[in-house]
């Protein structure tokens, strides 16, 4: 798909989300880019990459801020992400 400038609009996105009890944070990346900075607004943290592009979402309060759900089965940060068909 592409808008009338021939720019390409397929999303090229890829979502995870960790959960890490002891910080009671949740991360969730939402796309794939190279890191350039971060930015606040409340409890969450936005890591952005040099054109102001959304890589990742950090929760923090997690527990508090998210209504109970899935993210608190999710893997916890830095294990190997399985996948349950394997």
């Amino acid at each position: 798909m592409s808008d009338a400038e021939g720019h390409n609009l397929e999303a090229r996105t890829m979502t995870d989300v960790t959960h890490d009890p002891e910080a009671d944070a949740v991360y969730i990346t939402v796309g794939g880019g190279r890191f350039d900075r971060t930015a606040e607004a409340g409890p969450f943290i936005y890591d952005m990459d040099s054109e102001g592009r959304i890589i990742g979402i950090e929760i923090l309060s997690a527990s508090r801020v998210l209504a109970p759900g899935d993210w608190k089965n999710a893997r916890r940060p830095n294990t190997e992400n399985v996948d349950a068909a394997e």
